[in-house]
C-alpha cells in the first residue's frame, strides 16, 4: 500500500476515535473539507508540518504516528505498544519512575 493511503488512513482512523467530523478536523488544521477528504482518500500528499500539527492536536508523538504506519504492514501487531508510548509520553519524570518500579515488582 503506497505511504499516501497509509497516510490517510491513519489520520481518518484517529479523526474517528474522536468523534469528529471531516470539517471540525479540517478547521482545526486550518485546511479545506475537501483537502481533508483527498488527504485521508490517499489521493493527495500531506506536508510533514500539517502531520506534525495534526499529531500535536491529539498528543500523539510524532515517531508514534509513523510507527503505527510500519504496525499496520505486520500482520497481528497489536496497538497496545503504541498505546502505552502515548501514555508514557505524557507522564513526567516522576510518574515514570513509580511506574518503572511497579513494573519492575513483577521480574523475579
Amino acid at each position: 500500500m503506497d505511504i499516501n493511503k497509509k497516510v490517510g488512513e491513519r489520520i481518518r482512523e484517529v479523526r474517528k476515535k474522536y468523534n469528529l467530523s471531516m470539517m471540525q478536523l479540517a478547521d482545526e488544521l486550518g485546511i479545506s473539507q475537501p483537502r481533508l477528504s483527498r488527504i485521508e482518500n490517499g489521493d493527495q500528499e500531506i506536508p510533514i508540518s500539517l502531520i506534525q500539527k495534526f499529531c500535536e492536536r491529539f498528543d500523539i508523538p510524532l515517531s508514534s504516528f509513523f510507527r503505527s504506519l510500519e504496525k499496520d504492514e505486520k500482520a497481528g501487531d497489536s496497538l497496545i505498544n503504541e498505546q502505552l508510548e502515548q501514555v508514557l509520553a505524557s507522564l513526567n519524570d516522576e510518574q515514570k519512575k513509580a511506574l518503572y518500579v511497579f513494573i519492575t515488582s513483577f521480574q523475579k
